[in-house]
C-alpha cells in the first residue's frame, strides 16, 4: 500500500516537473522563435538514443535536399550514432532546457515513435491526450509496417496529424479501425526504404531478429536465462546441427536483439565462429538486413522491409498464444496464413528451412513470392520526398 503511495508521489512530481519546464520554456520561445535555430523549425527523432530509422532517412534527405527546411535532430550526445547526425546538420541534446524550447517551437514535430521528439515520451503523450498540451503539427513516420493490432496508438488514446502507413492492407486497417479523422492516415511509405531500393551487396549471411516481450524488459539477468524466449533463441543459434549447415555451405548467422531488449545481448552465446552477436553498438538494423541472404524472426515489422527486398524469411512463433495475449492483438495478416514464409514453431524446422534455403540458393518460392507481389503491387520509392510534400501541405494548410 505504502510503496503504491509512493509511486503515485513520485509519478505525480515528474509530470509537475515536466509541466514547470515546458511552460518555462513557452515562455521563452516568445523571445527565441524568430532566432536561426529555433525559426520554423522542424524537431524529428527516433527513440532519441538513436538515428537509423526512417527519422534520420528523412533528417539525411532534408539536409541533402531540402536545404532551405530548417531542422533538427534530437539525439544523446553519447549516442553511438551522434557523430553521423551531427555532421549532417543541428542537433538537440534530450532533456535538456533547450530541447524544451525547441519543443515548444517546432512547427513540425516529426518522429518514429509516438511523441518521440518529447522529453518525457508517456508524460507528454498523456497530457497532450488529456489537455492538448504540445501545440504544432505531430507526424508519426512510424518504425515498421503496422501488422498487429496496437491499442495504444489508436485515435482514442494520441493526437496526431499524420500518420504514416505503407501497404493498401496496412491502410485499409488503419483507416477502419484507429479511429482518426479524415486526411490523418496517408500512404507514403516508409522513409527507410527508399534506401532498400537502392542496389547493395547481398553476403552469405543469415540474420536471426527477434522482436521484445513486455514482460522481459523488467527481468533480471537471472530471471532473463530462465525465459523460454531465451532459451528458445539461444538453443537456435548454438545448436550444433544448425552450427554444421553453416559451415559446410560457408555461411554466417547474425543475431540481434530488438532495442528494448539490447542489454540482455551479452548473455547469449552462439559457441561457434560463424555465429556472431551484434548489438547497435556495432551494428546498423538496415545494414543488417540489406546485406542478409535469409531473415529468422518471430513477430517483428521486418519482415516487411525483407519481403519488400524479395528475399526468403521464416517466423519462428514458438510463443504465439501468449504473444497474442499479452502483447498485441492478431492484425490483418497472419504468418501462419497469409506470410511471406512459413511459420515454425519448433526449432528443428526453423533449422531445416534454413538448410532447404541454401539447397534452393536463397530463390523464393512462389507461394511467397505472389504474397509479396500483391502486397507491393503500388509500392512505389521517393517516400523521403513524399513525406515532404505532405508535411509542406501541412504546415500551409494550418496557417
Amino acid at each position: 500500500m505504502l510503496s503504491r503511495i509512493l509511486k503515485k508521489i513520485i509519478g505525480g512530481c515528474e509530470y509537475l516537473k515536466c509541466l514547470c519546464l515546458y511552460f518555462a520554456a513557452a515562455a521563452v520561445s516568445l523571445f527565441v522563435k524568430g532566432k536561426p535555430f529555433y525559426k520554423d523549425l522542424w524537431l524529428i527523432s527516433e527513440r532519441s538514443t538513436d538515428a537509423r530509422d526512417n527519422g534520420y532517412h528523412f533528417f539525411k534527405f532534408l539536409k541533402e535536399n531540402k536545404k532551405d527546411i530548417n531542422c533538427a535532430y534530437l539525439i544523446d550526445k553519447a549516442s553511438p550514432d551522434f557523430k553521423r547526425v551531427s555532421s549532417l546538420g543541428n542537433t538537440v541534446q534530450p532533456k535538456s532546457f533547450k530541447h524544451y524550447i525547441a519543443l515548444c517551437c517546432a512547427k513540425a514535430k516529426i518522429s518514429t515513435h509516438i511523441m518521440g521528439y518529447a522529453p518525457d515520451f508517456y508524460r507528454f503523450t498523456v497530457l497532450d491526450k488529456k489537455f492538448g498540451l504540445v501545440k504544432g503539427k505531430k507526424v508519426f513516420l512510424q518504425h515498421g509496417i503496422i501488422n498487429n493490432d496496437i491499442a495504444e496508438i489508436r485515435g482514442s488514446e494520441v493526437r496526431l496529424d499524420l500518420f504514416i502507413c505503407s501497404t493498401a492492407d496496412e491502410y485499409k486497417a488503419l483507416s477502419e479501425n484507429y479511429g482518426y479523422p479524415d486526411g490523418v492516415i496517408r500512404r507514403l511509405g516508409l522513409c527507410r526504404y527508399d534506401a532498400l531500393s537502392a542496389p547493395h551487396e547481398v553476403k552469405k549471411q543469415i540474420l536471426v531478429m527477434p522482436t521484445w516481450r513486455y514482460h522481459l524488459r523488467v527481468l533480471s539477468d537471472e530471471e532473463f536465462v530462465e525465459s523460454e524466449y531465451y532459451k528458445c533463441f539461444n538453443g537456435l543459434i548454438s545448436d550444433k546441427r544448425l552450427h554444421g549447415i553453416l559451415e559446410e555451405n560457408g555461411y554466417e548467422l547474425v543475431f540481434y536483439l530488438h532495442y528494448e531488449l539490447q542489454k540482455f545481448t551479452r548473455l547469449f552465446c552462439g559457441n561457434n565462429e560463424r555465429v556472431l552477436i551484434r548489438s547497435m553498438r556495432d551494428a546498423d538494423v538496415q545494414q543488417l538486413l540489406m546485406e542478409s541472404a535469409m531473415l529468422i524472426t518471430d513477430y517483428s515489422s521486418v519482415f516487411f522491409d525483407f519481403a519488400y527486398m524479395k528475399k526468403p524469411l521464416a517466423y519462428w512463433m514458438f510463443d504465439s498464444d501468449v504473444f497474442y495475449s499479452e502483447q498485441y492483438s492478431k492484425g490483418y495478416l497472419l504468418p501462419d496464413k497469409d506470410g511471406f514464409g512459413p511459420a515454425c514453431s519448433d526449432k528443428d524446422d526453423v533449422i531445416d528451412y534454413i538448410g532447404f534455403q541454401i539447397k534452393n540458393k536463397m530463390a523464393l518460392e512462389d507461394v511467397y513470392e505472389q504474397r509479396i507481389n500483391r502486397t507491393f503491387v503500388d509500392f512505389t520509392d521517393n517516400h523521403c520526398e513524399k513525406t515532404y510534400e505532405a508535411i509542406k501541405e501541412l504546415l500551409k494548410k494550418g496557417r
